[in-house]
């Protein structure tokens, strides 16, 4: 088995979960629970595994779904680089044109 993605997020680690299973490949999660750990659970990322033969085709489905940086734009009052998401520009609050 290989690690194929690690985040102290749950919820961006259990989308990428999602993203591969969906592929139909079998997904372990690590450090999932960590109630009984010496180290407190909030130390500790969760993991994805995956098996070898699928280490491949999981990392090409990870980087796919990863946000399009081309769907991204430009502040044309300040000239800072805005998420697709943003309608509003997260540093002088300028509408997006």
């Amino acid at each position: 088995m290989k690690q194929i993605y690690t985040n102290e997020n749950r919820l961006l680690a259990m989308n990428s979960k999602n993203v591969i299973e969906c592929a139909g490949i079998a997904v372990e999660i690590r450090n999932e629970h960590t109630s009984g750990s010496a180290i407190p659970g909030h130390q500790i990322w969760l993991e994805l595994w995956v098996d070898d033969s699928d280490y491949e085709t999981a990392i090409e489905l990870l980087k796919s779904s990863e946000n399009d940086e081309s769907k991204n734009w430009i502040c044309s009052t300040c000239a800072e680089q805005n998420t697709e998401s943003f309608e509003i520009c997260w540093n002088c609050q300028s509408g997006k044109s």
